[in-house]
């Protein structure tokens, strides 16, 4: 009992420091790319990016040993984020689907199907990572390209809002520092979370792969929950949208990758993983529903909320 309130503890601190970390990081990484002179996805994409507490949890927990736990929690993060987040939103408000939308919901598709493909024989190697991480850049460049300015996909959706005027030395001074410390209190929730993570192993007898998939995914996407929320409240719908698609390609790619690169992932051909992994590639095309009334239907978002609860009914039962 008392192990079991330990993890649980080391979860939910290393839930709160990569939310923290995380905010710290989006709200000052505009000042900070003035300070350095690159732009703002440049640094953005250089410091880990639109998901960056999953990318951190997944290459701390592959490098500690737990290639479970880092693919558990990068495609948990996208059933996270395409059914309970994404559901809930809807069901509470409209959320708009234009064509855009479709397109780049397909794309995060087309990715997430890679992603599949890649660890279908049970083996995430370096070569495998580095094309995901690969893949991803080449999409920004190519939304970059089709928008003439920053995608706003993921975090870098709160970014839109910011000053673009210059700040003075002492500003983007300290604006790098947050930058730095986001990054810093990613890192240690990230290894709180994981040592949480490993406790529910021992706890509740179950497979790092289905503790992943579930409980560590859940926490480390609370920062992506808050954001989807936040913007929500304040009728950004838009965002929540583009947020949820652009987390998904994200984790389905750079977080894959990054952590396939710190240590290959030996999954195993018959791991739970890998089932997630073809449905979450499937779940953006869930869109489509809403592109003839140009909302997503109050009904989708009950079946995504009641589909996450099946989901980790069905992982927890195996």
């Amino acid at each position: 009992m008392l192990g079991l309130l330990l993890a649980v503890l080391l979860l939910v601190a290393g839930a709160a420091l990569l939310t923290l970390g995380a905010e710290a990081f989006a709200e000052h990484v505009t000042a900070a790319s003035a300070r350095l002179q690159v732009s703002v996805l440049a640094l953005a994409l250089l410091l880990a990016g639109a998901e960056p507490e999953e990318a951190v949890t997944a290459m701390l927990a592959a490098g500690q040993g737990h290639p479970a736990l880092a693919a558990g929690d990068a495609i948990g993060a996208n059933l996270v984020i395409m059914t309970l987040t994404l559901g809930l939103a809807a069901v509470v408000a409209p959320l708009p689907v234009n064509r855009r939308a479709v397109e780049y919901a397909v794309a995060s598709a087309v990715v997430g199907a890679v992603a599949w493909l890649f660890l279908r024989n049970g083996l995430l190697g370096r070569v495998e990572g580095a094309a995901l991480v690969l893949l991803y850049v080449a999409g920004v460049v190519w939304v970059w390209r089709r928008e003439h300015a920053p995608p706003v996909i993921g975090e870098l959706a709160e970014l839109e809002d910011e000053d673009d005027g210059e700040a003075d030395d002492e500003a983007t001074g300290r604006a790098l520092l947050w930058v730095l410390g986001g990054l810093l209190g990613m890192v240690v929730g990230g290894a709180l979370a994981v040592r949480g993570a490993e406790g529910l192993v021992d706890a509740f007898g179950v497979g790092e792969s289905v503790v992943g998939l579930t409980v560590l995914a859940l926490a480390t996407s609370a920062e992506m929950v808050a954001l989807v929320w936040s913007a929500r409240r304040r009728g950004l719908t838009e965002v929540v949208v583009a947020g949820t698609v652009g987390a998904v390609a994200y984790n389905a790619t750079v977080t894959l990758g990054l952590a396939a690169l710190v240590n290959p992932l030996g999954l195993g051909r018959h791991n739970p993983v890998l089932t997630v992994a073809a449905l979450t590639a499937v779940l953006p095309l869930v869109l489509l529903l809403g592109r003839r009334t140009g909302h997503l239907p109050r009904v989708v978002g009950f079946a995504l909320v009641a589909g996450y609860v099946v989901a980790v009914g069905v992982l927890f039962a195996r």
